[in-house]
């Protein structure tokens, strides 16, 4: 049984908050006219050292203008010092690398780089620990639930959880930045989620009603800063699988209205073998990412909405990371028509990415054949169980 306190406190307050995804789509900022976005992630880490403005120089000189970076990262900590009351609580800031987050941004502006603030809404380790309270129940009374055994998740449909990631979308905007991106911006997936008890249990409210809600928030929040909203969300909801929208909330065609550019994380590796009916998704990139962009651009362009998917730059699954398997994705991202593409490397290397971005777009670069981009498949299509992934580093 979830907290009966919980679930009347979160009552109250989704009454109105609900009502409101049925109103119209509020201040949307305009995008320039040429908004391709090409750009990479960059962690806490990596934005506070040494190596940084190098970065931003080499990305520049291949023909990249965007930097991702941490506001608030998956392990909860603030990359910059806060002064919202709960981060203060909790100590969020303890581990902060930007000493003057408007500086930098200034400073990417002048030399021509898109800044991108990147906040992990719901995965927070720091708040979890810090305020177990705000961590879903698991089922049986056995106390708090944890993904595999860690304590990373706290409730999305909780209103103090909600309201911290509010403040802190606030906070970030006013440093200047020119997009706020919601990543974590979902419920749980991995685990025995079954287990898991939310405040929203027993509610006549729906996860995605929950997100929908949350996402139309934060687009309020953002009225009058001329700041734009984007949000990752999974490869998978291209497909638009019930499963899937059930299980993450992520409902593209509910949040979309509140949103400038929504950004697919389109990693061939995170698409199990039996997916779409393909043996084995990681040996197509081409295939995964021009498929996927198409099928979102159909529902985005529809709203107004810019496509800019994840790629991926990292050799999780992949036998051989080289600049080709990179460059293919790039490809097919821009021929399905998308305003430019995010890399992804969780810890920063980007060696490989940045030589594959030069070839792409200043030569030269080998393109696959079409027989070699297109997938081998199985008889019979695979089960949803099968065929549904679960994200490690989105």
């Amino acid at each position: 049984m979830g907290n009966p306190g919980r679930s009347r406190f979160f009552s109250s307050f989704s009454a109105a908050l609900l009502l409101s995804v049925l109103n119209p789509a509020v201040g949307l900022a305009e995008l320039p006219a040429d908004s391709e976005r090409r750009g990479i992630y960059v962690s806490a880490q990596v934005v506070g050292g040494p190596e940084f403005a190098d970065l931003a120089d080499s990305l520049m000189a291949v023909g990249g203008n965007t930097i991702v970076f941490d506001i608030k990262d998956q392990p909860g900590e603030l990359n910059y010092l806060s002064t919202v009351p709960l981060a203060l609580e909790i100590g969020a800031s303890h581990k902060a690398t930007m000493v003057d987050p408007m500086g930098l941004v200034r400073i990417l502006q002048e030399r021509g780089i898109y800044t991108v603030a990147r906040i992990s809404c719901f995965y927070d380790e720091h708040l979890a620990k810090s305020r177990p309270d705000l961590v879903p129940h698991a089922r049986g009374g056995q106390g708090l639930w944890r993904e595999r055994g860690h304590l990373a998740w706290v409730d999305p449909s909780l209103p103090e959880v909600q309201w911290y990631v509010l403040d802190l979308v606030s906070e970030a905007a006013g440093f200047g930045v020119d997009e706020i991106q919601l990543d974590y911006v979902r419920f749980p997936t991995g685990g025995k989620v079954e287990e898991a008890v939310f405040a929203v249990d027993g509610l006549n409210v729906s996860k995605r009603e929950v997100i929908t809600a949350f996402v139309r928030q934060v687009r309020r929040t953002l009225i009058g800063t001329g700041v734009r909203l984007s949000a990752d969300i999974f490869g998978i909801v291209a497909w638009r699988r019930d499963v899937d929208l059930d299980r993450t909330g992520q409902d593209l065609l509910s949040i979309l209205p509140y949103l400038d550019v929504v950004s697919p994380m389109l990693y061939p590796s995170h698409f199990f073998p039996g997916f779409d009916d393909v043996v084995n998704p990681v040996e197509h990139p081409y295939y995964f990412v021009h498929q996927g962009c198409k099928r979102i651009l159909q529902i985005a362009t529809n709203h107004g909405v810019q496509v800019r998917p994840w790629l991926q730059a990292f050799p999780y699954r992949i036998p051989n990371l080289d600049r080709t398997y990179i460059t293919e994705q790039i490809a097919a991202a821009e021929d399905a028509g998308t305003n430019g593409w995010l890399l992804w490397h969780p810890s920063g290397d980007y060696k490989l990415a940045l030589t594959a971005i030069g070839d792409y777009r200043h030569g030269p670069r080998r393109n696959l054949a079409d027989d070699e981009r297109m997938p081998v498949r199985f008889t019979q299509r695979a089960s949803p169980k099968d065929a549904t992934s679960d994200s490690v580093a989105d």
